[in-house]
């Protein structure tokens, strides 16, 4: 999954003192930003062999126990960072967290071990169903910027650029992931896969550029009156 991600960053972002909507952006995210990173170290981002040519090789980011591992420690950085968010907000950033494992369980197909090394690969696989899978993804992060719209107010500019960004996102979305899943399905034949380090940098960017525009859209709207 990847736009999909986004949808529970609105979890505690309507509430006047709750965690903000770019920091969910990013907590959401801080999985795969490990995976980031292990990549451009070489340790993550090959394709295994004797695997579905769409899975992946992320034994360690992804395991459920990577992924607790993961969510315990951008919880204790929130708390260590924003100290003022307080124990709520940091048991909050830690959920938002793993929620990327939840759904990343729901549309990767078996490559999520329990361990790293472990013989047992997780994943529902809907990413091979791949207009089901996108409509979720879209659903999820549209039906998150429609609800946090309706509860916080703004100038129209705001909105505008709300959903200029989901509709970026969401093509973006469907280059990335759906197309070459259907392309697969009809050929058989993948082209070849990019730069491990290259992919693994632009992936960082992504992530911190999404949470930047937001972050920008959110200082022009305030939580509406209860």
């Amino acid at each position: 999954m990847f736009i999909g991600h986004y949808g529970p960053a609105v979890w505690d972002a309507h509430r006047a003192n709750g965690v903000r909507l770019w920091h969910g952006f990013l907590a959401v995210q801080a999985i795969d930003i490990v995976t980031m990173v292990l990549g451009i170290l070489g340790i993550e981002g090959r394709t295994p062999p004797d695997t579905h040519p769409l899975a992946f090789d992320i034994p360690y980011s992804h395991s459920l126990v990577g992924s607790l591992l993961i969510s315990l420690a951008a919880a204790l950085l929130y708390r260590a960072f924003r100290p003022g968010a307080g124990r709520k907000g940091m048991v909050v950033i830690g959920l938002l967290a793993f929620s990327h494992w939840v759904l990343d369980l729901v549309v990767h197909r078996p490559d999520m071990p329990i361990w790293p090394g472990g013989d047992m690969l997780l994943g529902l696989g809907l990413w091979n169903f791949a207009w089901p899978a996108y409509g979720l993804e879209v659903l999820l992060l549209g039906g998150m910027i429609a609800w946090w719209l309706g509860v916080t107010k703004g100038p129209l500019w705001t909105a505008v650029a709300s959903w200029a960004l989901v509709t970026f996102m969401s093509v973006m979305q469907f280059f990335i992931m759906t197309k070459p899943t259907l392309d697969y399905q009809q050929s058989g034949i993948l082209p070849p896969p990019p730069d491990g380090v290259g992919l693994s940098v632009a992936g960082l960017v992504v992530f911190f550029v999404f949470a930047g525009v937001i972050a920008l859209i959110e200082r022009g709207r305030t939580v509406k009156a209860a």
